[in-house]
């Protein structure tokens, strides 16, 4: 999780191969000031708490797009409303998610 100067989440995300190299990558995005991170036993159970926490703050992180599933992973998104893993199956998608949030606010404002 990364957080603004001020402590509000910015961005939620994981890495299921090199932590480092992806806080790296943030910080020179300037995604956040602040990190936190938890170390889970599975890639399916980083991938859980992605998404908990990714639909709990969506609206306001800076996050475009859901969570991609882990590789190998069958499971989907145990947090999306069953309507919405429907209409990603009729597209063809499948599991892979490709939810678009609409603008923050803030954005909305400018």
């Amino acid at each position: 999780m990364l957080y603004s100067a001020k402590g509000h989440p910015q961005y939620v995300g994981r890495s299921d191969t090199d932590v480092r190299r992806r806080l790296l990558r943030h910080c020179s995005d300037r995604r956040g000031d602040y990190f936190t991170y938890d170390v889970h036993n599975t890639p399916a159970n980083a991938f859980d708490m992605e998404c908990a926490l990714f639909h709990l703050l969506s609206p306001n992180l800076s996050n475009r797009i859901h969570p991609d599933r882990p590789d190998l992973l069958e499971a989907s998104c145990v947090f999306c409303l069953p309507n919405q893993r429907a209409a990603r199956q009729l597209r063809g998608l499948g599991g892979t998610h490709d939810i678009q949030r609409p603008p923050r606010l803030e954005e909305e404002s400018s």
